[in-house]
């Protein structure tokens, strides 16, 4: 059954894709059309100016002329061109003082002014049903030295078709980019959507106990499909430890049941006997044993967890010093001899109780399990990569094929089955150099058995 909560699925406008293509293209839009609101006046003041400076020139060419010759052979030379004359291109108004009077496309009203104007022409209509319209022109007026009057204008119909053409633009280029961005805004948006469905679809699937399930990239990016990466890396370590946990569960039911068979049979036989003091004694002796399995269980599963501990520098030569001390009466006594190396500058960020049990482990492992073994040598260095501690014996190691399998849980070795402990010892190493930062390792040393931990280096911040 579906742990999903019974919510409906978001509709393509209910997406924030969407929205956010819709407020993109709105200050699109916008900007657009202040854009070319800012182009228009732009463009028709460069055309008026430009405009002007034409007629500036051209009048004081004809100027010039007048000055030099006279109104009457200006008048003369612009009689000549004035019907080759482009109206688009300049008009004309010239008086001269004997009353001459020009007019190629100019009123007369250009006359009563000097400098610059403005004036409003009909154009006549040429062809039938069409509506008649008027043109506006600018001019500039001048009199010669003579007193001939001078004006040069030009129409704005280019200046005009100009700007219909820039609002033309303006209207029908922003609605289609707005069109745009709402169109494209909606395909990414469902192509988004599609994405986001199988990435649920397969969280409903890991949620429903799927652990092997993964995400899909989204393919929007590398910040996306970092995101799935890193969930899928979370899901890898959640299969892992589920994982993990079943194989504890397993083995939990598998160990324990030989000693609570015992203790069961142990009991029931102390019922029925009149002496029952070394039945009682033998029970108790399984319940501590039990006992030690539940607390190294618990110390297993704190130190998995990562509780609340703070690492801090300390030297884990003092420490494999105190803990090698510690164990040489049971070293001797077991008739191996127990060694220490110790190296400078040890220093590693760690716990210092946890650290004492990793050794104390170790050196433990070591006494138990080294069949054959004479000799225990504790050793630590400082490497160009951290601090190295190794326990290494002479004895028999173990086989190839089950190095790996020595850090899990109960796991113990045929010829270990008749030797106290719980079968925990190198997994509790295992997990509180994982807690640490460091790397565990198991090699057989040809005689022999090495347990290593590398430590990283001390960082500056330490």
């Amino acid at each position: 059954m579906s742990l999903r909560r019974n919510r409906p699925r978001a509709r393509l406008w209910q997406t924030t894709t969407l929205r956010l293509a819709v407020a993109f293209a709105a200050a699109f839009g916008i900007g657009t059309a202040i854009l070319l609101i800012v182009l228009d006046l732009a463009v028709g003041a460069f055309a008026e100016e430009t405009a002007r400076d034409a007629l500036s020139d051209q009048l004081a060419v004809l100027k010039a002329d007048a000055d030099a010759e006279g109104g009457d052979a200006l008048f003369a030379i612009l009689e000549q061109h004035a019907d080759s004359v482009e109206p688009e291109r300049f008009r004309y108004l010239l008086i001269t003082p004997q009353g001459r009077r020009l007019e190629a496309g100019l009123p007369l009203q250009a006359a009563q002014t000097t400098g610059w104007g403005r004036a409003v022409l009909p154009t006549p209509i040429e062809e039938p049903g069409v509506e008649p319209f008027t043109v506006e022109i600018i001019y500039i007026t001048a009199r010669a030295a003579d007193g001939t009057i001078i004006s040069v204008g030009r129409d704005t119909y280019a200046l005009e078709e100009l700007r219909e053409w820039l609002h033309r633009l303006a209207v029908w280029g922003g609605a289609a980019l707005v069109i745009l961005s709402v169109v494209v805004g909606a395909l990414a948006g469902t192509v988004f959507l599609r994405r986001l469905q199988q990435v649920s679809e397969a969280a409903d699937r890991v949620v429903q106990g799927d652990l092997t399930e993964r995400l899909p990239s989204l393919g929007f990016g590398p910040e996306f499909d970092e995101l799935a990466d890193t969930l899928n890396r979370m899901l890898d370590r959640l299969e892992a430890t589920v994982g993990a946990l079943r194989q504890v569960s397993s083995d939990v039911a598998h160990d324990l049941r030989t000693p609570l068979t015992r203790l069961r049979n142990t009991l029931e036989d102390a019922s029925d006997e009149p002496d029952r003091a070394e039945l009682l004694s033998a029970a108790l002796s399984e319940t501590d044993r039990l006992l030690e399995i539940f607390a190294a269980l618990l110390r297993l599963a704190q130190i998995e967890g990562k509780t609340d501990r703070r690492l801090v520098p300390v030297d884990i030569g003092l420490i494999a010093a105190d803990v090698t001390d510690a164990y040489s009466p049971a070293a001797e006594e077991a008739g191996l001899g127990l060694a220490l190396d110790l190296g400078p500058d040890l220093q590693v960020m760690g716990d210092a109780t946890m650290l004492t049990q990793v050794i104390a482990n170790l050196i433990d492992n070591a006494i138990s399990h080294g069949m054959g073994a004479t000799q225990i040598w504790v050793k630590a260095k400082h490497t160009t990569e951290g601090v190295v501690l190794s326990v290494a014996d002479n004895g028999e190691g173990a086989p190839v094929e089950e190095l790996e399998q020595l850090t899990r849980r109960f796991y113990r070795l045929d010829r270990s089955r008749r030797t106290p402990g719980t079968g925990l010892g190198l997994s509790m190493v295992s997990a509180i150099g994982e807690f640490h930062g460091a790397r565990f390792e198991l090699h057989n040393t040809s005689p022999g058995l090495r347990a290593t931990l590398s430590f990283p280096p001390l960082s500056d911040d330490s």
